[in-house]
Parts: C-alpha cells; sequence; structure tokens
C-alpha cells in the first residue's frame, strides 16, 4: 500500500513534470532571450513588438529588446511562464491581463497597445446568425453584440480553429485579430470600441526604474513608426510574403486599426 507521504512525493512529481511541459510549450527552442524580454501573441500587437525587437529598428540604439510568440495568451500555459519570471513584460489581450493581475501575479497595466484590431470576418456581406470568437475572451463577445445585435449567437473556439470553422459553416463569421484576418478570404467588418485590444503590462519590480523609462521612449518610437504607412506596409509584406501589401493596408485603415504611445510616470 502507497502511504501518505509517497502520495505527496508523487504528486510533487507529476506536478513539476506537467508545469515544465506547460512551460516547454510556450517557450520554443529559439535562440536565448536577451535584454527586456517581452511576451506577445502572433497578431497585430505582435507586430509591434517584433519590429521593436528587430535588427532593422532604430529602437535597439536605446535598448536591448528580445521577444517569445506565445500559442495563446489566454492559455494556462502562458499564466505558468508569466509567474515563473520568464518574461519582464507581455502583450495581452484584456481578459487575460485581467485574469493575470486578479490572480494576484506581480504585473501592472501601463496603457494600451493597439486599438480596432479585432474585426468580423464573414463568407457573405450580411449580419450573420452565429459568430465564433476566441476561447476565454469575453470582451470579443460583448464587441459583436454592441457593434452589431445582441441576438447574435457567440460561439468560444480556440483560436487555431476559427478559420476553419467559418470554412465548414459551423459559424457565419469569426472574430479575428486584423493579422489573421488578412490572410484568410472574405468579408471584414470593424468592429470598433474604446477600449483596447491589447494592452502592455509590465512586473512590478521594474516600476519607477530608469530603465522601464529607456525602455518605453523605443517602445514609443516603434509604435509611432508602425503608424506610418511606409513601414507598416512593409512588414505586413514582410509578415504574410508578399511583394505589395498595399491593399493589407488599405483594409487596416478601413478597420481602424492604431497602434497606441503610453506614458509613464518618472
Amino acid at each position: 500500500m502507497i502511504k501518505n507521504n509517497q502520495l505527496v512525493l508523487y504528486g510533487g512529481i507529476i506536478l513539476i513534470i506537467c508545469v515544465s511541459l506547460g512551460l516547454s510549450t510556450v517557450l520554443s527552442p529559439r535562440a536565448e532571450m536577451k535584454g527586456w524580454r517581452i511576451a506577445c501573441n502572433d497578431d497585430a500587437a505582435g507586430l509591434l513588438i517584433k519590429y521593436l525587437a528587430g535588427e532593422d529598428s532604430a529602437a535597439l540604439e536605446v535598448v536591448n529588446t528580445s521577444y517569445q510568440q506565445l500559442q495563446d495568451c489566454c492559455s494556462s500555459q502562458t499564466e505558468l511562464a508569466l509567474s515563473a519570471g520568464y518574461f519582464d513584460l507581455a502583450v495581452l489581450c484584456p481578459d487575460s491581463a485581467d485574469k493575470l493581475i486578479t490572480s494576484g501575479q506581480p504585473y501592472q497595466v501601463l496603457g494600451p497597445v493597439v486599438v480596432n484590431a479585432q474585426v468580423l470576418v464573414t463568407k457573405q456581406d450580411i449580419v450573420p446568425r452565429t459568430v465564433g470568437y476566441m476561447n476565454a475572451r469575453e470582451t470579443q463577445k460583448k464587441l459583436v453584440w454592441s457593434n452589431l445585435n445582441r441576438s447574435i449567437e457567440m460561439k468560444p473556439i480556440l483560436p487555431a480553429g476559427l478559420p476553419y470553422a467559418l470554412e465548414r459553416n459551423a459559424v457565419e463569421g469569426i472574430v479575428m485579430d486584423i493579422l489573421g484576418a488578412l490572410k484568410i478570404d472574405g468579408y471584414r467588418t470593424s468592429l470598433p470600441s474604446e477600449h483596447p485590444a491589447s494592452v502592455l503590462v509590465v512586473h512590478k519590480d521594474l516600476l519607477g526604474s530608469p530603465e522601464l523609462v529607456s525602455f518605453m521612449k523605443a517602445y514609443n518610437r516603434a509604435a509611432r513608426d508602425m503608424n506610418s504607412a511606409e513601414i507598416l506596409m512593409q512588414k505586413l509584406a514582410e509578415h504574410l510574403a508578399i511583394e505589395n501589401s498595399s491593399n493589407e493596408v488599405k483594409v487596416w485603415r478601413e478597420m481602424g486599426v492604431q497602434f497606441q504611445t503610453i506614458e509613464i510616470q518618472r
């Protein structure tokens, strides 16, 4: 018979294994992170962080930055990685940021990263009766209802499954980040909101430091750069692997997507 202390030991071992596997899912074997370590999604806000940390970014003259793209900022693996101290900052959706801070993790929201980045994609140019949204992102549900109709049936779907759900007619529309929406065919409808699509959170240990002030100068410069048509066109073309992204930039502008600068107290 297994004794109680053995059960506790085995349970601890299993927990450690699960945590390790979860973190390994988030932290892929890319180059070791250095400088300011930022977690982000593969979305519009992530495109800004990618530019900020890119070799051709003037921001690197100010601060050394590296980033890690997450599979889903609302996943438990992301929460594990942040609580384990793998990142100094993170770009999260409002739902994920609220959950992180409410759980008691030592992070604070610095400000909005991008607005109007969530768009509706449909096969037909009509108001859909059913819409799929990213699982655990309640703000997306409210976004559709406030802009269209509260009678629309909202269905939570894992982020990777949204395009497939639309293709297979499981839903008549899906809510996607603009960067993902540009990769699939369909009609795109803006979902304007006074609330940001993503926010920047920072570990509380860094608040009030001169290093954070320097970092935010670089960050704000990158945000202003990415709002310019020339740089946005270049970065979208690179990300989408196309020669000319003028049409994509036009859609981006029509949807009202805009990167935000963030002012912090010295």
